[in-house]
């Protein structure tokens, strides 16, 4: 029977030879297919059989060309490299950041070396994932499904494989407590006395951080990347096209993108908001970036350190556990309580939904004027 030929992209066997016996060197040779079906031959050479071999692996792997197709004997963390490159063209840099740090920390510790082939045990990866959830917590485990999944369709795409096993892997449950809960909306006025009267929060300007997104229900980082010119004073409207975000290596930076699709949205706000904008228009805070929240450099302002501030004055403050993404939950509550339908909420909130198709969204405008409405009546009463 005739040997099979190396599938494309693949390396063969590694066959290791001493040049004469006792002389100390060794000679590792392998041929391997390229993408377009012709044979190539790696040659290396070292003091020890298991250094030539591992010189001809490196090697291989080296070599982008030799690997630009996937096969079944490519390891995983090769696997995962053509991930990275492959969603660093179509995602968000915190997006890509994120994967690259599961794969870093993880992935590729626990799974780099094995080949695709070796890692198809859907057993194996739910052990895995369960491991990662043990000791590294659900966020962590939740990345390293996702990243998995990726990969593995990567691979499905290019006819390693036949089915995706990450698909079988049981999903991971977050232990403990629920999200956070809305801060009751009878409570919001409360919750903004507390922090209008903070120290902290006066100083550090954050007070109005949390003002605004009581009458918004906006994203931290949606927030803190409005610029003035994003702002329709006329018409009481806020254009929501971009967001503030803490990248490695960069710190906060502005993103020129929202978190989705369905995020970039123009909501009609209540009075109440523009309220706050206009005082904050008087103040005439320098910003190069035409930032209406501006760190102590007149730059973008860091959402964690938002939320850390918060975190830390919560308790004083009377509302212990509650988050940013109370408030949001506390604007969804009200807009639900005034009658307002499911579809309306997730417009005026920027909530990503499959069965929204772009003609649901250029129909946000008519909806968000009756919630900017509705959100005024429970606002003008607090005190």
């Amino acid at each position: 029977m005739a040997r099979p030929r190396l599938p494309l992209g693949a390396l063969g066997n590694i066959s290791v030879t001493e040049y004469s016996k006792g002389s100390g060197r060794y000679r590792a040779l392998a041929h391997y297919r390229r993408s377009n079906g012709t044979l190539g031959q790696i040659e290396r050479t070292s003091k020890s059989a298991i250094k030539a071999r591992m010189a001809v692996q490196a090697a291989f792997e080296k070599n982008g060309e030799n690997n630009a197709a996937i096969s079944p004997d490519m390891r995983m963390s090769r696997l995962a490299d053509l991930f990275i490159e492959e969603k660093t063209q179509r995602r968000a840099p915190g997006t890509v950041q994120t994967y690259q740090n599961a794969i870093d920390a993880h992935i590729k510790p626990g799974l780099g070396e094995l080949s695709i082939r070796e890692a198809v045990s859907v057993q194996q990866l739910n052990d895995f994932i369960t491991r990662i959830a043990k000791d590294n917590g659900h966020g962590a485990a939740k990345n390293c499904r996702s990243v998995l999944s990726g990969m593995m369709a990567l691979a499905v795409r290019n006819g390693a494989l036949e089915r995706n096993p990450v698909r079988e892997v049981e999903r991971i449950e977050k232990p403990g407590k629920p999200g956070s809960k809305p801060i009751p909306p009878e409570k919001l006025g409360k919750f903004l006395h507390a922090i209008e009267h903070d120290e902290r929060m006066i100083r550090s300007g954050y007070a109005d951080v949390f003002r605004l997104m009581a009458g918004t229900g906006m994203r931290m980082g949606e927030q803190l990347g409005v610029t003035w010119d994003a702002i329709d004073f006329d018409k009481s409207m806020i254009h929501v096209v971009q967001q503030a975000k803490y990248l490695d290596g960069q710190g906060a930076v502005l993103q020129r993108f929202t978190k989705t699709h369905a995020s970039r949205r123009s909501i009609t706000v209540p009075k109440f908001v523009m309220d706050v904008l206009e005082e904050r228009r008087k103040l005439d805070i320098p910003s190069e970036l035409g930032l209406v929240f501006v760190n102590a450099n007149g730059g973008v302002v860091d959402p964690n350190n938002v939320e850390r501030a918060l975190r830390e004055r919560r308790d004083d403050l009377g509302f212990p556990g509650v988050t940013s993404h109370s408030l949001r939950k506390c604007v969804a509550t009200m807009l639900d309580e005034a009658g307002m339908s499911a579809r309306d909420v997730a417009d005026y909130l920027g909530h990503s939904k499959p069965s929204m198709t772009q003609d649901v969204y250029m129909q946000r405008s008519r909806s968000t004027v009756e919630s900017a409405d509705k959100l005024q009546e429970r606002l003008s009463g607090l005190s």
